[in-house]
């Protein structure tokens, strides 16, 4: 299969599959620019968990921001996490996650041709990139960024913070039990094996020199900053430290979040320092995608602008012509992989169960280029609802059916109650409903929104009414939801009995459903709609 190519105001980018057979590995290509380059190739190497999801942006503008200064650079994901085949039960994960980092240096080496390799890495990805460097010793440069001093040391830190989230939230600790033999951390679930697997990991065990130059940096606490310094000192790495204070980007939601510019152009200067010259443009030969999990391909489609998603076909062995194709929203600026990876989970489970599954993401999110005279990471962008019609349009001659979180929840309903081939919609949690605009209704100063709160239970209606298979799955408390419930009780009761309306209240869970146990549930109950009306 041959990668596609999705070309912006950034530069251009491959989606790409590889690894080898039974262990698919996604990523992106960023080829570097036109005409004379540095030869040199840079991977960069993800973490996991929230840390991944929140950094998920500055990767690729970190990818960009390397290929248009002349560097080809590859950003991919883990087995067992984003966009990747498999799951945290993988056999054997972690020693994987060290060899998914040379596989990506191989493919990077291939498709651009290569002949020096730099990697850089954030946190978990920091430790990773050392140990496989130390480990290959084809690694000419290393970018440190707030490395873990171990494997131990990162689950420490995230299963305590699970554990100050369950604190606040008390009554999810007994609702939803963690699975025996696990831990989690926030949203991510972390099986015996890979806790003791990641246990062996410890940066000041290394022995051989992972890169001929290092550079680490601090961006503020990093536990055994100066030992690991030390370390790279006794190892003939090289290191240079610059101290870049405020990862806010990693502890912020996503749509709020600012980019860490400061330490992206620090890693990018150094590296330019590091590779001065320049070496005389080639052209590799065409290199296909490799086969990936469950026959899935990265699609771009668009005719205003270019979009960027991933389908999952339908089970052969389950699927039905008539059924319809179900299409996956963003969750605020979250990339199409969901929280905790919440939209790979249920896409991969539906499209064995007969269902043709698109993700994707609407303009300005993750991997689809913004929209001409708009900006990026716009929870609500002007072009959203054009941009889910062009989605649905991808399925052809059948009806689609809706489903989103949050920001995605609206958009499902927004559709569901105005778009001619919606046969369904998912509501999950959904924030607004009938005001696309987070910050209006966040604010205390806005205006009442300009559309009644009455018209939710009516557009409800309206939808069932006319055939849209609605449900409408919340939170307690949630706050989109509790809003209109309180403004408009007696209409959202009486929508409940109307039928092709369903309402599920989930008890004692969050607005992403961060314990397994719930997202657990929630993929059920939907997959159990889903199957009963479709």
């Amino acid at each position: 299969m041959e990668p596609i190519e999705i070309r912006s105001a950034a530069g251009r980018k491959q989606a790409i599959q590889f690894g080898r057979e039974g262990h698919a590995l996604f990523g992106f290509y960023h080829p570097p620019r036109e005409g004379p380059w540095r030869g040199v190739g840079v991977v960069l190497c993800r973490s996991i968990g929230t840390d991944q999801t929140r950094s998920d942006r500055a990767y690729r503008h970190l990818a960009e921001r390397l290929a248009a200064s002349g560097f080809a650079c590859l950003r991919f994901d883990l087995f067992g996490t984003g966009d990747s085949g498999g799951d945290e039960f993988a056999p054997g994960l972690v020693k994987m996650w060290v060899d998914d980092v040379g596989l990506a240096i191989d493919e990077l080496r291939a498709r651009s041709g290569a002949k020096t390799i730099a990697l850089a890495g954030l946190r978990l990805g920091a430790t990773l990139a050392l140990v496989t460097a130390a480990e290959r010793g084809d690694v000419d440069a290393l970018v440190l960024w707030s490395p873990w001093v171990s494997g131990a040391a990162f689950i420490s830190e995230v299963t305590k913070l699970h554990q100050l989230f369950l604190r606040i939230e008390p009554q999810m600790t007994e609702a939803f039990p963690t699975r025996p033999g696990c831990e989690e951390a926030l949203g991510l679930l972390l099986p015996r094996a890979v806790i003791d697997d990641l246990s062996g990991i410890d940066f000041l065990k290394v022995t051989r020199r992972p890169a001929r130059r290092t550079l680490f940096i601090d961006g503020g606490n990093v536990q055994s900053r100066d030992a690991m310094m030390a370390h790279l000192r006794e190892l003939h790495a090289a290191p240079e430290l610059r101290s870049h204070p405020g990862q806010k980007f990693l502890i912020t939601i996503s749509h709020r979040a600012s980019l860490p510019d400061e330490v992206l152009d620090s890693i990018v200067g150094w590296l330019k320092e590091v590779y001065p010259s320049s070496v005389p443009e080639q052209s590799p030969p065409p290199r296909s995608s490799a086969p990936a999990p469950m026959g899935e391909r990265p699609i771009r489609f668009g005719e205003r602008n270019p979009l960027f998603g991933i389908f999952t076909p339908a089970n052969p062995a389950r699927a039905r012509p008539e059924r319809p194709g179900i299409l996956i929203l963003n969750a605020g600026a979250v990339n199409r992989a969901g929280p905790h990876r919440l939209n790979v989970k249920m896409a991969r489970q539906w499209a064995q169960l007969g269902f043709d599954v698109l993700r994707f993401d609407l303009s300005g999110i993750g991997d689809s280029p913004v929209a001409a005279g708009s900006v990026e990471n716009l929870t609500y962008p002007a072009s959203g609802l054009d941009d889910i019609s062009e989605a649905i349009a991808t399925f052809g001659s059948r009806r689609a059916i809706v489903i989103g979180l949050c920001s995605g929840g609206d958009y499902a309903f927004q559709v569901g109650a105005r778009h001619p081939k919606v046969a369904g919609a998912g509501l999950l949690n959904p924030r607004t409903f009938c005001v696309l605009d987070l910050a209006s209704v966040e604010s205390a100063d806005s205006e009442p929104p300009a559309t009644p709160v009455e018209e939710v239970p009516r557009a409800l209606r309206r939808m069932a009414e006319s055939g849209v298979d609605t449900l409408l799955l919340v939170s307690p408390k949630d706050p989109g939801v509790s809003y209109v419930d309180f403004h408009a009780s007696d209409a959202m009761r009486a929508v409940a009995s109307v039928p092709g309306f369903r309402r599920v209240n989930l008890a004692a869970t969050d607005h992403t459903f961060t314990p397994i146990a719930a997202q657990d549930r929630v993929i059920n109950l939907v997959t159990d709609h889903l199957l009963a009306r479709h």
